[in-house]
């Protein structure tokens, strides 16, 4: 979601600077609402499709780790790809909107202005929102606790939100990080 901040943004992966962690949480849900109810203004696309079958193939051609942290504890990561795998073609057909690229979505991406508001920088591609709220949710889970994250998703609207969808992309997600794999950006 490419914006641009003035000199005064601050990062919101920066544990120096002392951020009230609901109002953050919430102000990135309303952000991230905002940006993907807007036409996305991007060429490139990611496909769940293909980025599952991705991951399956990377997490099969590497050893059979187990997950030694995180949702997944102690769950094989072949498992956990095919699941995914099975998880994304059952799932029905998605409004797609303009999404990071960033396999990991850094709270540094993120940026507090001093009026109050949020600025997400980086590069975007058009694909499955789920991919962007799974991401900040973990991230903020991780930088503020886990309790941040119902505030987050309250802010971006309970409505807007497929908790199958959502789990799926936190899936996906968490087998690509570990198998080193990038989301496929399909040119136009």
């Amino acid at each position: 979601m490419t914006g641009t901040a003035d000199r005064e943004g601050i990062p919101l992966s920066d544990p120096t600077v002392p951020i009230d962690p609901e109002q953050a949480a919430r102000t990135l849900g309303r952000t991230l609402a905002a940006k993907h109810t807007t036409a996305p203004s991007t060429e490139g696309r990611v496909d769940l499709a293909v980025f599952a079958s991705v991951v399956r193939a990377a997490a099969e051609a590497d050893d059979d780790a187990i997950f030694d942290s995180g949702p997944y504890l102690d769950r094989s990561r072949h498992a956990m790809a095919r699941l995914a795998v099975e998880t994304v073609t059952a799932l029905p057909e998605s409004d797609i909107a303009e999404v990071a690229i960033t396999p990991g979505f850094d709270l540094g991406m993120v940026e507090l202005q001093r009026d109050g508001s949020m600025v997400v920088l980086g590069d975007t591609v058009v694909g499955d929102r789920h991919l962007d709220l799974a991401r900040a949710a973990v991230a903020l889970a991780l930088r503020f606790g886990p309790a941040v994250v119902a505030p987050f998703l309250d802010a971006y609207g309970l409505d807007d939100i497929d908790v199958r969808r959502l789990d799926t992309c936190q899936l996906l997600g968490s087998v690509a990080e570990e198998v080193g794999v990038a989301e496929p950006v399909d040119a136009p």
